[in-house]
């Protein structure tokens, strides 16, 4: 049976990760779905605080922390209950393609616990939309009437695309990174070591997912009566061929950054949480 301080662990996590990097979140999801000359990043941050001050970082922040605690939970407590599954198979011992397997499981569960909450945010954060709902329950509510409950699932698609690939490359990455490492003496090189490790290969996944993000956006930002995409490989096409193929990069930098600080920060405070209320790892995992 799953210990309930995993499940704990997953979601404290998740409150962490969204709070720090919510800014990094809002600038990319801008990037993603203006579909006209590329942003550039420093004029979009004073823009943003043009709008509505320091603050205007965290609009759309409730939905989207709110939903990382569910989709921590999920991913983190999945990838885990995987590899303790494979360890069982093999002797204890997880192989590299089972490394690797086990990141593609874990964002099959995040996707879907996540999904919903990414199209309030996604909505909240739009430019386009600002003015258009008061706050999170009012645009939650107005979707949901004029949309159907079913609006909450567009761009399930592309999520799962974007997080396979990405949490795929991630997990499987850093766990053999970590295993062919020795530990280091010091607490805090150990964590500056994982940052440091995190942070690389999350840019290198987001090189892989990015478009798929691209996409996902696009479909969540999307109002009844304005669908332009229909679905994923489509819309990919469609993106490439009016914007060019660097659009599908759009947000590149805040994303990458977002991903490989975000998750580096949830997967080390999820670690360090199960350390702390002393769940056995291999029991765990």
């Amino acid at each position: 049976m799953p210990e309930p301080l995993v499940f704990v662990a997953g979601a404290l996590s998740g409150i962490v990760e969204g709070v720090t990097v919510q800014p990094l979140e809002l600038i990319k999801t801008r990037f993603q779905i203006n579909q006209g000359a590329q942003m550039r990043f420093m004029p979009a941050i004073r823009e943003i605080i043009k709008e509505g001050g320091l603050k205007q970082f965290y609009r759309g922040g409730l939905p989207e922390i709110v939903g990382l605690i569910p989709r921590a939970t999920a991913a983190l407590t999945t990838l885990e209950y995987s590899r303790r599954t494979f360890r069982s198979w093999n002797n204890g011992e997880l192989p590299t393609h089972l490394a690797y397997l086990s990141g593609g499981i874990c964002a099959v569960s995040e996707s879907v616990a996540f999904s919903p909450f990414q199209v309030i945010k996604v909505r909240l954060m739009a430019k386009e939309h600002l003015g258009r709902y008061k706050n999170t329950l009012d645009c939650l509510h107005q979707v949901v009437r004029i949309e159907g409950v079913m609006a909450l699932t567009i761009g399930l698609a592309p999520t799962l695309f974007r997080n396979c690939v990405w949490n795929t490359i991630y997990y499987g990455t850093v766990f053999e990174i970590e295993r062919k490492l020795k530990p280091l003496e010091s607490p805090v090189l150990e964590a500056c070591r994982t940052g440091v490790i995190g942070t690389a290969v999350g840019f290198f996944a987001t090189c892989f997912n990015a478009p798929f993000d691209v996409v996902k956006s696009r479909f969540q930002s999307q109002l009844p009566g304005e669908k332009k995409y229909s679905s994923v490989f489509s819309a990919l096409v469609t993106i490439a061929r009016e914007e060019g193929l660097p659009a599908l990069y759009k947000g590149f930098l805040p994303k990458a950054l977002r991903l490989g600080v975000g998750q580096t920060i949830g997967l080390m405070s999820f670690n360090q949480l199960m350390t702390v209320m002393g769940v056995d790892e291999k029991a765990a995992a």
